[in-house]
């Protein structure tokens, strides 16, 4: 699966991840490990280009748009983190490696706080400590109550996406009216993308058709006019599509 709108952004994305690497410079090499297991993490790999588009949208200053991105790229990487501890029932043992997974992820949270701080963006804490709350109940539903593809995406990764179009309106400095619209964007978009990933194109489509009302009605509300959101859509309609086609037979 290959979104088209990743194609543009590629300069961005590399401020990302040299961004990341540079925070995370001292653990690097411990980290290979961990690290080798995001390879095939699409979400892990779309995320930060959504959020990057998210800030561009709202035509917010460069550098903050790479250092946001790579925020949520870390806090994602921290929450894989301290997903690999396990209960004892299910085989967790208290040893070393234990104790570097949880030390190592505490410490990228700090360093995720440090770099609010960097960048003057602690008001936005709020929304994320809610988010990482959400994130954490999704894991619950899907580890220890058998929730439903869905209902584990709108309480897991798509907390994410909704929290970084938050984000940006906060950072924005939009009215409240608009920062919750624009956060509903956030959520339909993060659903749809989630989906699709999954391969259920039939629920994610609501979701891309959703996604394009919002956006109608927060451009015609607040004006912006960058066309980058509506790109991302149409791909996304395009991938619904290329996924509902029918492999081809072999003769």
């Amino acid at each position: 699966m290959n979104f088209a709108f990743t194609r543009f952004l590629v300069e961005e994305i590399k401020e990302v991840d040299a961004m990341c690497q540079e925070s995370l410079r001292i653990w690097w090499d411990d980290l290979a490990a961990l690290r080798e297991c995001l390879q095939n993490d699409r979400s892990f790999q779309l995320m930060p280009a959504v959020v990057v588009l998210a800030y561009k949208y709202l035509d917010s200053d460069h550098k903050l748009t790479v250092d946001m991105a790579g925020l949520f790229k870390t806090l994602y990487f921290a929450n894989l983190i301290h997903n690999q501890v396990m209960d004892e029932e299910e085989g967790q043992v208290n040893d070393q490696r234990l104790q570097f997974t949880i030390l190592i992820g505490d410490y990228i949270f700090g360093r995720v706080l440090k770099l609010l701080l960097k960048i003057d963006a602690v008001q936005i804490l709020d929304n994320l400590a809610l988010m990482m709350c959400r994130i954490n109940e999704g894991l619950v539903m899907q580890y220890k109550l058998g929730a439903e593809q869905l209902d584990v995406i709108k309480s897991g990764n798509a907390a994410i996406y909704e929290t970084a179009f938050l984000t940006a309106a906060r950072l924005k400095m939009l009215d409240q009216e608009a920062i919750e619209l624009y956060g509903r964007l956030g959520f339909n978009i993060g659903v749809a993308i989630e989906l699709l990933i999954a391969e259920n194109t039939d629920q994610a489509l609501p979701y891309i058709e959703k996604s394009s009302e919002l956006l109608v009605q927060f451009k015609r509300m607040n004006g912006f006019q960058d066309s980058c959101l509506q790109d991302l859509l149409q791909d996304l309609f395009n991938e619904s599509k290329d996924l509902n086609m029918p492999a081809a037979r072999c003769q």
